[in-house]
């Protein structure tokens, strides 16, 4: 099992009592506002929340979702996930971070963390990430990160949003294993 720590977060697996986090990420339309996803009834947070703790049972496992966890109070301020392609021998990363805890450099300490267990502890090749064009502050996040942008993809992800189907651009950014030895 994948744990990990950084100065001031613990990466810890989801378990069946995040059921709060999960709801307070996946109900605030602001947190959301840059994915495809639409707000969770409570029903639908206890399915999302089955199928991440799940996930970490398979063998092989493919989703690492995490629970973003501050060491000093042990107050968690949101989630991140790798999710491995097996057959491009890829991390995919991102994370949702709980609105009072936005601009305290949490999303780029856990992306460091994130791809450092993609290329040392899981031995990928490659890391990407996706964002919508809109959302600078994850752009920033990525190219602190490392990445590069590679692709701008014209209305590839389907949003739904309070019953409203729309399709947004999309960019992808990625880091290679061999990048890292460089820096």
């Amino acid at each position: 099992m994948i744990v990990s720590e950084t100065e001031r977060l613990l990466l810890r697996p989801f378990c069946h009592e995040d059921l709060e986090l999960i709801l307070r990420l996946y109900t605030d339309s602001e947190i959301l506002r840059y994915t495809p996803f639409d707000i969770l009834s409570r029903e639908a947070a206890e399915l999302h929340l089955a199928k991440i703790v799940r996930d970490w049972e398979l063998d092989p496992q493919k989703s690492f979702e995490f629970v973003l966890v501050r060491k000093e109070d042990r107050e968690p301020v949101g989630r991140c996930h790798i999710l491995i392609d097996p057959e491009t021998d890829t991390g995919m990363i991102g994370w949702l971070l709980l609105k009072e805890h936005w601009g305290k450099h949490y999303a780029l300490e856990s992306g460091e963390a994130l791809i450092h267990c993609c290329f040392e502890t899981l031995g990928l090749h490659r890391v990407n990430a996706v964002c919508n064009p809109a959302n600078m502050a994850s752009r920033r996040v990525l190219e602190q990160l490392g990445l590069r942008l590679e692709a701008y993809y014209r209305k590839k992800c389907r949003y739904q949003k309070n019953g409203v189907v729309s399709w947004e651009d999309e960019l992808e950014y990625a880091r290679l294993k061999e990048d890292s030895q460089h820096d």
